[in-house]
């Protein structure tokens, strides 16, 4: 990556590592050899608030802070139906001071394009019409990733100007929100327009010198994990985005194939020539899509399940979020008159997961492996 240099990665890791409790990460290439200890791996959490939704701040933190979690990715600050940016940099705020460690701010969020192809997002969408009432005015004949470029764009400033305004913390940064599908083919075109996404989308948070980190998720289909992650750094390549967080997409796609982001982390962690070491996270998806209904209506996984998640992603990445913490980990109703049925098993997947790190738990080698051929298998 020829605009980071190794300092500026080393920067990065020593701005997020105190929050991310990393996993002793082996010489490179990383991989199946790095056995996990049993120390706590999960770094932190992915916080979405629904448009209209207020959050118990207080709740949300005790409920972190029992967790040990210092890390929290705020998934947006604005969508189609408006813009919340002064309330999530209080709340970043408000967040960074009590738990010490480190916070992002989403920026704009477009849920249903979200892991769409490129070939789709080059596509023009006519009901895209506006970011948001009052937003940035947009070309009803520019493609679908040109709009959430501009939207994007203007959200992240936004962003950087309210940070700079209440003199927030040098550890709240900037989450580009959007979601690209990380895969291992792109045409030319596509390379382009996603590599002017992301440098627009991170601009103003690049130019205040803010960590900024990025989402791709993992396809339904996986593919060449090295091919992919050389053109998902090409894409963000001198933008000044210093951490990738990748979705492992197990919930949405394939849910007994717990590890299957397991050799995309190894693969986006060491660039190939140089051996440059790249931050990367795992974002492990705590939920479960509800049968036919699909994942409009989900729940919380079982312990079981998101364990082997977060096993298949130590000794590989840097750290771990859990996605999405609200309501698949939290353990309580955090939403102002929530009524959720799912905080039962919000609160089983939560005193699960809490009882195997507690027990001192390790992920075997063995079974490390045997569950890496299998999920690469299919």
């Amino acid at each position: 990556m020829r605009a980071r240099s190794l300092a500026t990665v080393s920067a990065t890791i020593v701005l997020l590592g105190a929050a991310a409790l990393r996993c002793s990460v082996p010489p490179q290439p990383p991989g199946p050899e790095a056995i996990a200890t049993s120390q706590r791996l999960a770094a932190g959490a992915v916080v979405a608030i629904p448009a209209g939704a207020t959050i118990d701040r207080g709740a949300l933190v005790a409920s972190l802070q029992e967790m040990k979690l210092t890390a929290v990715i705020l998934q947006a600050s604005a969508d189609a139906s408006g813009e919340s940016i002064a309330e999530r940099v209080s709340l970043a705020v408000d967040l960074q001071g009590a738990l010490g460690g480190n916070v992002l701010v989403g920026g704009y969020d477009a849920p249903a394009l979200n892991g769409q192809s490129m070939d789709t997002l080059l596509q023009t969408d006519a009901s895209f019409t506006s970011c948001y009432p009052g937003g940035p005015a947009l070309d009803a004949s520019a493609s679908t990733i040109d709009k959430l470029r501009i939207c994007s764009q203007a959200v992240g400033q936004k962003i950087a100007d309210e940070l700079a305004r209440v003199g927030a913390s040098p550890r709240i940064g900037c989450y580009v929100t959007h979601q690209p599908e990380l895969t291992d083919t792109l045409s030319d075109v596509a390379k382009a327009k996603l590599h002017d996404f992301f440098a627009d989308a991170s601009s103003a948070c690049a130019k205040a010198n803010r960590a900024i980190g990025v989402a791709p998720v993992l396809p339904l289909q996986p593919g060449n994990p090295s091919r992919a992650a050389d053109l998902m750094r090409g894409a963000i390549d001198g933008s000044h985005i210093s951490l990738v967080v990748l979705e492992d997409g197990v919930a949405r796609s394939q849910p007994i194939a717990t590890r299957r982001a397991s050799p995309y982390y190894d693969a986006l962690r060491v660039a190939p020539g140089d051996g440059t070491i790249v931050t990367v996270w795992a974002n492990v998806e705590g939920f479960e899509c509800a049968g036919d209904a699909g994942c409009d209506e989900r729940h919380p996984t079982t312990s079981v399940r998101f364990d082997d998640q977060v096993c298949g992603a130590r000794g590989r990445a840097d750290g771990i979020v859990a996605y999405e913490y609200v309501r698949d980990l939290a353990g309580r109703p955090l939403l102002t008159g929530d009524l959720d049925a799912s905080t039962d098993a919000a609160a089983q997947l939560r005193a699960g997961y809490l009882a195997w790190v507690d027990a001192g738990a390790s992920c075997l080698a063995a079974a490390a492996d045997q569950a890496d051929a299998a999920a690469q298998a299919r």
